[in-house]
């Protein structure tokens, strides 16, 4: 079993892996993963309300895993793993949206650039 500290509270694992740790705050004693119980001795510090750690558990789902790829030199990224959560800074603007749809977007430019460089000559 692990002992720790955090914002001056008392912090005790209570099995031998230590995934499961319990703090107390006032009477009541408080358990679940380090992070859930770290939230929520900063939401007791910040608010003097208690919310139970599983609380922070359960609204806390798995991010799938982002990306960056580069596409006619521009950079397309996606922090959090969704579908249309792809963004790309392009002429100096945010564009956002799906990964396709930029695609589409940067090629249509380059495509309408192209010709007008073409009409030019």
């Amino acid at each position: 079993m692990a002992n720790s500290i955090y914002r001056n509270i008392h912090l005790q694992s209570i099995d031998a892996n230590n995934t499961i740790w319990q703090a107390k705050l006032k009477k009541n004693v408080i358990q679940g993963n380090l992070a859930a119980v770290k939230k929520s001795i900063d939401w007791w510090i910040d608010t003097a309300s208690i919310i139970d750690p599983k609380e922070f558990t359960a609204l806390s789902k798995p991010r799938g895993a982002g990306g960056t790829e580069s596409f006619n030199g521009y950079q397309i990224k996606n922090d959090t793993g969704e579908p249309n959560a792809w963004y790309c800074m392009f002429n100096g603007r945010l564009i956002k949206g799906g990964k396709m749809a930029i695609q589409r977007h940067i090629e249509a430019y380059l495509l309408a650039k192209q010709k007008a460089e073409q009409q030019k000559k």
